[in-house]
């Protein structure tokens, strides 16, 4: 059996906090955060994160939040796959599983920012969109220039998706 068809998802707990934290320092071109915001992610947004497990070993994280005064619209802040898992479509399945729970059914917009040159996040939610059948528009996220001279950090282009409809099927269907 293909170790991509082995995988659980789940949301994040407390103890997952550590493996997170390393998951993402293992990541490139991801940016690291904390330990500490690994640990408030883990307990303040774990029913809208998804954590990818195979053989009881973390393998993907999926961090996302509702913004504020939006209830509509699911913010997806960052994918971290292992890379022994890349190439099994992890990433795309773990924006399924998040969007197939039942407290998404009110969702109908998708946002994330991304790097100019980080392609295979462009791809992913080009994708993404297709699957919800809806548009993929980009603009401004945040320039480079706001995140400081003593940091090198490319632009962050935001990416809108929406509007789009979840049905209660939509995580069977998009999983074929």
């Amino acid at each position: 059996m293909d170790k991509a068809t082995q995988l659980i998802f789940r949301e994040p707990t407390l103890e997952d906090g550590r493996a997170i934290t390393n998951l993402v320092k293992n990541c490139p071109p991801l940016d690291v955060n904390s330990h500490y915001v690994s640990l408030l992610i883990c307990r303040d947004f774990h029913d809208t994160c998804v954590l990818a497990e195979h053989d009881s070993r973390i393998v993907g994280f999926l961090s996302a939040y509702c913004p504020p005064h939006r209830e509509n619209t699911i913010f997806i802040w960052q994918a971290a796959v292992d890379s022994s898992m890349r190439g099994c479509r992890v990433a795309s399945r773990m924006l399924d599983a998040l969007l197939s729970r039942d407290n998404m059914s009110d969702i109908n917009y998708l946002e994330t920012t991304i790097t100019p040159s980080n392609k295979s996040s462009q791809k992913l939610f080009r994708s993404l969109a297709k699957r919800l059948n809806t548009e993929c528009r980009t603009c401004c996220g945040f320039p480079s220039d706001l995140f400081g001279e003593a940091e090198e950090h490319e632009a962050e282009e935001l990416y809108q998706l929406g509007p789009f409809t979840l049905t209660p099927s939509y995580g069977e269907k998009s999983q074929v």
